[in-house]
């Protein structure tokens, strides 16, 4: 054999051993990419970011005007009012899913207990005398989201039943370009507290107040930790996942990567740490820029991409892992590892008399998600595990929108 044949079966080998720790993973971390437009998915992302988190009076931010689940899957639906009393946040429907024993029918509460509290070294005792460690989530839709979904009847599960019917002659769930939703997680201010002592991040109630995004419903302070934006700005949709810089592990596992927010675009998991800090996702001059016009508030700039996706898997074909240290890792009990936003999306679908298909759901999908043929996909949207459900026979003609009470702006 010849010593050019000996240099590349070398080289060969070399490139395997390279690759080998991502193989071995199972999966290797999204970091976004370009659009059909030409616009980076990180930049988007932020963009997003910024207009839904832009003052829209009442004390509110954008996203917090747009409709919740609450508003959207029941027999009458209709876009929330100006008054930011009706808010109520609720324990994770996914929480409810994956618990063991789960069931939808389960009760639903306002806070409820993470489903791995070890995994981010979470309390488990009361930080205080009559509050249980707990969090919340609320998952908001914008108007077009809002309109299409009521239009088509997919808010309840009479109407998936005729969609279903629907879809026989070709008909697909196909959302508007200008679709966009958020999945919000908040945690008990005194909670919070306590999470972060427990992993070294001391804070008063003052400070949390200043450097979180927090609001009060149920009688309770509540600061966001994590939040999840999608956006059909793709067929598949764009994913991103935002976490407050001081979340423990907020990089660990599959590391952080923004090519367009952070000075510092990508953070490596630290080795052999767990639920450890990492540096601070100081923000680039664009994106400085971008907030002061949309008149961001302070404590917004402490909140950090982690990652966006637009793909199943990676150009190799190894599967993308995207996860968030708190919602996936410790509220659901998902080990990031094991989470793809995008890929447990694709697997939410309906069946023919209307019910949520969660078969694949429960068995964290990763890569690329194909549903069975008697399955008709919901184009990425999970709302329809909170329909209450109600007899087929009661099916009824799509709501009619000129009778909803619409008075916020898309």
């Amino acid at each position: 054999m010849k010593l050019r044949d000996w240099i590349l079966i070398a080289l060969a080998l070399l490139a395997m051993a390279v690759d080998l720790p991502a193989r071995a993973a199972g999966a290797v971390g999204a970091s976004g990419g370009l659009l059909a437009s030409g616009i980076h998915s990180d930049r988007l992302a932020w963009q997003h970011f910024a207009g839904i988190v832009a003052p829209a009076g009442h004390g509110r931010v954008e996203f917090e005007t747009w409709a919740a689940d609450d508003n959207i899957y029941t027999e009458t639906p209709a876009w929330p009012g100006d008054d930011a009393a009706q808010r109520r946040l609720r324990s994770s429907v996914l929480q409810r899913v994956l618990a063991p024993h789960g069931s939808l029918d389960a009760p639903v509460g306002d806070c409820g207990a993470v489903l791995d509290a070890g995994s981010g070294n979470f309390p488990v005792q009361a930080p205080q005398p009559g509050q249980a460690p707990c969090f919340a989530e609320e998952v908001r839709r914008n108007l077009a989201t809002y309109r299409y979904i009521v239009q088509n009847g997919l808010n309840t599960q009479a109407g998936l039943a005729a969609a279903y019917q629907k879809a026989q002659s070709g008909w697909r769930v196909s959302l508007p370009e200008d679709a966009v939703q958020v999945k919000a997680d908040w945690v008990p201010v005194e909670t919070l507290i306590a999470w972060l002592g427990r992993n070294g991040v001391r804070l008063t109630g003052s400070q949390v107040r200043a450097q979180f995004h927090t609001t009060f419903a149920q009688g309770t302070s509540f600061a966001l930790v994590a939040m999840h934006i999608s956006s059909k700005d793709a067929p598949n949709w764009v994913w991103a996942s935002f976490e407050h810089r001081l979340n423990p592990g907020r990089c660990d596992t599959m590391g952080c990567n923004d090519s367009y927010g952070a000075a510092r675009r990508t953070i490596a998991p630290q080795a052999g740490a767990h639920n450890g800090q990492y540096a601070d996702c100081a923000k680039t001059a664009a994106l400085k820029k971008l907030f002061e016009v949309k008149r961001v508030a302070p404590a917004w700039n402490n909140y950090c991409l982690k990652a966006s996706e637009i793909a199943f898997v990676a150009r190799d074909g190894t599967p993308l892992m995207h996860g968030n240290s708190f919602t996936e890792r410790v509220a659901a009990g998902i080990p990031i590892k094991r989470s793809s936003c995008i890929s447990c999306h694709a697997s939410a679908g309906f069946s023919r008399d209307g019910s949520a298909y969660i078969k694949q759901l429960t068995s964290h999908p990763m890569g690329t998600v194909k549903l069975p043929a008697d399955i008709v996909a919901n184009d990425f949207i999970w709302g329809i595990l909170t329909i209450n459900a109600v007899p087929v026979e009661q099916a009824k003609i799509p709501h009619n929108l000129d009778r909803t009470r619409i008075t916020a702006r898309r």
